[in-house]
Formats: C-alpha cells, structure tokens, sequence
C-alpha cells in the first residue's frame, strides 16, 4: 500500500477505537445523574449502588477516551500536517474551546464525582455529577462543530490558499450540525442503554438478583425503547440533510448509479465501480425515492452524475446497511423489553439473552455510521476546500506500516482488557441462587 492509504487505514484504526469511549461516557454521565437524583429523591440505596458500580464502567471509558484521544491528535502533526496548514486557522479554535470548556470541566469535578460521596456534602456530589455530565455534552459538541463544518463548510473566505474565518456563527452552526449532533448524542444514549441492559441482564441471570441490578436493567430497557424509535426519525432527516448537502455520499449509500425517479430500496447487492452496476440486487420497489424524496418518482443522485468524484461505494454501502440493520434490531428489542416490563413486570429468560448478546450493539451501529460519514466524503477531507491527498505529509509508507502494526495490536489488546474488566466488574457483584424459567424483574425496581 501506498503511504496514503496507509495514513489514511492509520487514522481510520485510531479514531474507531477512541469513539468507543466517549459514545459511552456522553449519555453514561447523564444516566448517573438521574441515578443521584432518584438517590436524593428517595433514599433508596438501590440507586446509589448502582452509581457506584457505573460510576467505575465511566472512570474506565473516560480514561481510555483521554489517552486514545491525544494519540489521535499527534497525527494531525505527523500524518496530516496539510490539514492544520489549509484550515488550522477554524480547526485549532474549535479544538480550543473543546478542550478549555469541556475537557477541563470534566477533569476537575471527576475526581469529586468518582471519590467524593462520603467525603463532600451531599449537594456538592450531585454538581460534580451534573458538572461532568455536562462537559462530556460540551465535548462533543465542539467535536461534531469541527466535524459538520467539515462536511458543510461555511462562514469562511480563502486567502492565498489559507482559510480565513469570517461568520464563526456561521461555522459553528454550519448547515448539518444539528442533525449530526443530535444523531450522534441519540447514538451515545443507545449506546449506552445497551450496555447498561446488557450487562445488568447478564449479572441478573447469573443470579445477581440485587435490587440495583434491576433498577439498571429496568433503566436501559426503558431508555433503549425511547431512544431507538427517536433515532429513526432523527436519521430520516439527517438523511435528508445529506442528500442536500452531500448527494454523492446518498448515491454511494443508495448503490444508486443513475440520476433518475423511481428509485428501488437495495436491501442487498454486490455494486460493482468497475462495470457501474449492482450484481445480485434484492429491492424494493421505489423505496429509495419514497424514503429521500417522499414520493414515488422523485429523483435519487446517481453515482455516474459524480464520475471520479465519489467515495468508495462498497465501504459505505454495507456500512449504511450494517448501520440500518442494528438500529432497527434496536428498536425491536427495547420496545419487546418495554412490553414486558409494562404488561408482565417480568423480562423473559430468552429476551434478558436477547440483551446480553447485544450489549455492544451500540459500538456496532456507531462504527458502521461513522464509516458511513467518513468515507462517504471522500476525496474530500474538507468539502470543496482540501481534499485527503492534499492534506497528506510526506512520511514514507514503511514508517506508517509499522506504527500501523503496533497501534493494531495495541488496541486490539486494549479493548479486550477492557470488555473483560466489565465482565470482571459485574462479577463481583452480589450472587444469589439462580431461578429457572422466566427471570423476573421486579416492576417497582
């Protein structure tokens, strides 16, 4: 492989591992919080319990999010020196404001929120929550600014190659900020609600009948069947955003190869850039333009409007589809877990299984979305302004294998020590005698 492709395989592998992280630890903070209220609220020992076992599941997901975070940073340096030289003059403010009204937030309340419930008053607990809670929101919100207006750049001039800002209004509320943002703190609370219900099912049937297991659980059940129905809307009109804004990424998504109306809704194909069709197609009739146009012979881009100017189109095109396929396997199993607990009060064996399989649904949802997101713009690393090629660095492409190679089995090495420290985590919980049948959760947990 070239250095590009490698810088680019390099960049692709550091991000994919640090967006596991802060996709926990953004909602993870909020559910905390609702934990400490209904703390204080009732003084049910049940609520704390389970802030104290979550409160270690978001100390590790932070820390891991931090290191891999600045490792990813070097590489704009390293790799991408182009990237700053072109656009650092919008880039590195946005960075600034993320680290100055976030990151610091989080690191100095952090340490009252993980050690402090016995040591400061009871109010003061409850800020630091509410206070990190808060600054992991403000850190993606800066991030996704940056990211949106990368994709939809706006409120800029260019002078003698360099971007310029001249609307920072403009640039943080760039054309597709609010639907990525949303997409993405949704995404988080899905997430989230997956593990949390995932790994309490998980202790649950192996007897960990505590009353905190089942106020958890019963947590990110309800939360997954809020949420994931909340999401299909949010998307529909991201989707919508992105055909305005980025037609070419909507063609790749939509293996649509023709400008034209009545667009079917490819469920499966094999699409084929060299001979500009999709081998072995399984569709539905107009779905496309019903879905992106609301009507059945509304017009869908097509690939071949964009000729040597659109991303890759078998990445996003299964990404898209990986994507689609886990949220609505989400949205089956959190309003089939609400059903339960509202009609029966009880969670089936079967369906706590259900949960505990999909306990990382969330990573996987997130990943094929983000994939979808990034390589569906290339070859634009900022659209119509840089592309990736340009904002490359002349590193050679053995150096890059190699550094490559060990961040590969680093990571791999790190994310297996840490979905066992979870299970490790849920284990020491308190075990009692496993039940046959029906595993019930209690409805007043």
């Amino acid at each position: 492989m070239d250095a590009l492709t490698l810088a680019r395989i390099q960049f692709a592998a550091n991000i994919s591992f640090h967006i596991l992280f802060p996709t926990i630890t953004i909602a993870l903070g909020w559910v905390l919080l609702f934990f400490k209220l209904r703390f204080n609220a009732t003084r049910d020992e049940k609520w704390m319990d389970a802030y104290r076992f979550w409160v270690k599941v978001f100390a590790l997901s932070f820390a891991l999010g931090v290191v891999s975070g600045i490792t990813m940073s070097f590489q704009f340096g390293t790799n991408w020196p182009g990237f700053m030289e072109r656009v650092g003059n919008i880039a590195g403010p946005l960075l600034a404001y993320e680290v100055l009204t976030a990151f610091f937030l989080e690191a100095t309340f952090l340490g009252i929120m993980l050690f402090g419930f016995r040591r400061v008053p009871g109010w003061l607990h409850t800020t630091a929550t509410v206070l990190v809670a808060f600054g992991t929101t403000m850190s993606a919100f800066w991030i996704l600014v940056l990211n949106s207006w990368m994709h939809t750049p706006v409120g800029f001039e260019m002078r003698d190659g360099v971007a310029h800002a001249t609307d920072w209004l403009a640039i943080v509320f760039s054309p597709s900020m609010p639907y990525r943002l949303a997409h993405m703190l949704i995404a988080s609370g899905l997430t989230c609600a997956f593990l949390i219900a995932g790994l309490s099912a998980w202790r649950w049937l192996r007897g960990d009948r505590a009353p905190a297991v089942a106020a958890a659980l019963r947590t990110g059940v309800v939360m997954a069947a809020v949420l994931a129905p909340t999401q299909l809307v949010v998307g529909d009109l991201h989707g919508l955003n992105t055909l305005e804004h980025q037609p070419a990424k909507v063609a790749a998504m939509e293996g649509n190869w023709e400008t034209r109306g009545n667009v079917p809704l490819v469920l499966f194909a094999i699409p084929d850039e060299t001979a500009r069709e999709n081998r072995f197609e399984i569709a539905i009739p107009d779905g496309a333009s019903w879905i992106l146009t609301h009507r059945a012979d509304g017009v869908v881009p097509g690939l071949n409007q964009f000729e040597g100017k659109h991303p890759p189109v078998a990445p996003v095109f299964y990404a898209f589809r990986v994507m689609v396929g886990t949220g609505m396997a989400m949205i089956g199993m959190g309003l089939l877990g609400a059903w339960f607990l509202w009609r029966r009060g009880a969670l089936p064996t079967l369906l706590l299984r259900g949960f505990v399989v999909m306990t990382f649904a969330g990573w996987v949802a997130t990943l094929a979305g983000w994939y979808v997101t990034e390589i569906g713009r290339q070859p634009w690393l900022v659209t119509g302004v840089l592309t990736t090629a340009q904002a490359a660095g002349p590193v050679p492409a053995a150096s890059i294998g190699t550094t490559l190679a060990m961040y590969l089995t680093l990571y791999a090495a790190l994310l297996v020590a840490y979905v066992a420290t979870l299970y490790r985590l849920a284990a020491k919980g308190r075990l009692t005698e496993k039940l046959p049948g029906n595993v019930p959760v209690p409805a007043g947990a």
